[in-house]
């Protein structure tokens, strides 16, 4: 291990991060298991069991999309706590993920389910580049329509991304919709009960293992938070090699959660493109008015803790 050599102007800061006062609109779509497990095989199980020891499996029909507004994002160990805060909108599709330990042959459930954000999209360049760089997180730059998207009234809110509409060499690379909220005429829903990010789940696990490891979550650590991600670094002398590559785990701490609210009635619809097909690696329809299963908003605080290194593949 190295020193890392720091410059002022690098916005590869490290956590903890602190994030009072954030507000996530959340929109719980329809995926297909399958194709939420063939992201963990591509991202999560890289190298072999025996090498990683564990592998990530989908359990849930469903991602949960959500929106979420950072007046404050705090940099929480000096020198950086010195230096500022930036805000930030950010929008990503989630996936609960649950990890199995390799022993004896046998795969035993970890107590926790975790997050996997196999797509994230921010307005800040900053966050885009110490997200990707330090964390692992696969955040791309995103333009919000309106801005900020908080309070949007009418309840009508857009995302552009970069993107390549086709792989051809006449394309050009450029701004495309990426996603639309859009109000219908439908009936306001109530707001959902539960707590944050537990919502809807106690009715939606199948297997009885899981389910009874869920509800002692749900008694004994509420806020027990953490995502999963792939972290790598192409090799620049090779068009197919990886100089990195590493599974990451990353641990939230949850804490003044307010009650969820409603959100106005509306469809969620999410395009796509060569270089950019979320509803095919969701399995979900491209183009489509989606109704969500559950929706709300709610605000609280959030910080992040350090990184933890699962795996290297060499």
């Amino acid at each position: 291990m190295v020193d890392y050599i720091s410059r002022p102007d690098d916005p590869d800061i490290p956590p903890p991060y602190d994030f009072p006062g954030v507000t996530i609109m959340s929109f719980r779509l329809p995926a297909k298991v399958a194709d939420l497990q063939k992201l963990c095989d591509q991202q999560l199980n890289i190298g072999s069991l025996q090498q990683r020891g564990f592998e990530y499996r989908a359990f849930l029909d469903f991602v949960d999309m959500e929106i979420v507004t950072y007046p404050k994002m705090l940099f929480a160990e000096a020198p950086y706590a010195n230096w500022g805060f930036a805000s930030q909108q950010e929008l990503y599709f989630r996936i609960y993920v649950w990890k199995f330990w390799s022993i004896g042959g046998l795969l035993f459930p970890d107590p926790v389910p975790e997050w996997f954000i196999p797509f994230i999209f921010v307005d800040n360049s900053w966050s885009m580049i110490s997200g990707r760089n330090v964390i692992g997180f696969p955040k791309v730059m995103a333009r919000f329509s309106p801005t900020p998207v908080l309070n949007a009234n009418p309840f009508q809110i857009s995302a552009a991304v970069l993107a390549l509409k086709h792989h051809t060499p006449s394309t050009r690379l450029d701004w495309h919709r990426l996603l639309t909220i859009n109000p219908t005429g439908a009936a306001a829903p109530a707001a959902p009960g539960g707590l944050w990010p537990w919502i809807g789940l106690e009715a939606s696990i199948a297997d009885p293992l899981l389910d009874e490891l869920l509800q002692e979550l749900l008694t004994f650590a509420p806020d027990a938070v953490s995502t999963v991600q792939l972290k790598q670094f192409r090799d620049p002398s090779n068009l197919t090699d990886a100089c990195y590559q590493a599974v990451i785990r990353t641990p939230f701490t949850l804490s003044n959660l307010h009650p969820p609210k409603p959100l106005p009635p509306a469809t969620i619809t999410v395009d796509r493109y060569a270089s950019l097909d979320i509803p095919k690696s969701l399995g979900f329809r491209a183009g489509v008015p989606l109704q969500p299963m559950l929706q709300f908003q709610l605000t609280l605080d959030m910080s992040m803790g350090n990184a933890t290194t699962l795996f290297v593949n060499s």
